[in-house]
């Protein structure tokens, strides 16, 4: 859980003050149900980038699924890589029935650029309130 600790320190500790703390049994529900999808991209063998993707009918458009980004994130060292788990997310959404991709970046470590260069346009902002 190294990395998923690292995206974590980015921005999430700070915003939602809370630690990270896995549901095991959530993610595990969502993957049973093919809604969670966790893709791992490796080096001899050890992690150094995963997608959290999540996807899901869209009531709006009968019959059309969409692919959501929940966590994308290669380790700085082996950020050369990055493109390879991108072009392979988008081609695994696809085989999944997504005609949709939805992300979301974290101000601090924003990348539109990146993305609009991969075919995405900027729809919309997103705010988040932690209510305590």
């Amino acid at each position: 859980m190294p990395l998923c600790q690292m995206v974590h320190d980015l921005v999430e500790k700070e915003l939602y003050g809370l630690p990270l703390d896995f549901d095991s049994e959530l993610y595990q529900q969502s993957e049973d149900l093919d809604q969670f999808h966790c893709l791992v991209m490796r080096k001899n063998g050890h992690p150094i980038g995963f997608h959290w993707m999540v996807m899901y009918d869209l009531a709006r458009f009968k019959g059309k699924k969409q692919a959501g980004t929940d966590a994308i994130f290669v380790h700085p060292e082996h950020r050369q890589h990055s493109m390879k788990l991108i072009q392979f997310s988008e081609q695994y959404a696809k085989k999944h029935g997504c005609m949709t991709w939805a992300i979301a970046t974290l101000d601090p470590e924003y990348r539109g650029k990146l993305w609009e260069r991969k075919g995405f346009k900027k729809s919309e902002t997103i705010f988040i309130k932690v209510m305590t």
